[in-house]
């Protein structure tokens, strides 16, 4: 039996990647709940429709799957989705 998910979109930095994407959260629980919960099995942040800007050169790449090390992780940001902009 598999959890139910939601999904948040987000920008997340570390010292050398501006990471956009949908980060995906079991269902009633918030963006700081999973920063800050310390176990080894959630240590990496699941992100899909990955795109990966390295801040040093501004190369972009895509990815449909990343999985993103907390202790790498200087700022996440909550972004508006995209379809209810207007």
């Amino acid at each position: 039996m598999s959890a139910k998910k939601e999904q948040l979109h987000v920008t997340v930095y570390t010292p050398q990647h501006r990471i956009r994407g949908m980060l995906h959260l079991v269902q009633n629980s918030r963006l700081s709940d999973i920063l800050n919960t310390e176990s080894v099995s959630r240590d990496f942040l699941p992100i899909t429709g990955a795109s990966i800007t390295d801040l040093r050169n501004d190369v972009t790449v895509q990815a449909p799957f990343i999985s993103v090390n907390k202790k790498m992780i200087e700022l996440v940001v909550e972004e508006r989705d995209p379809a209810e902009q207007g």
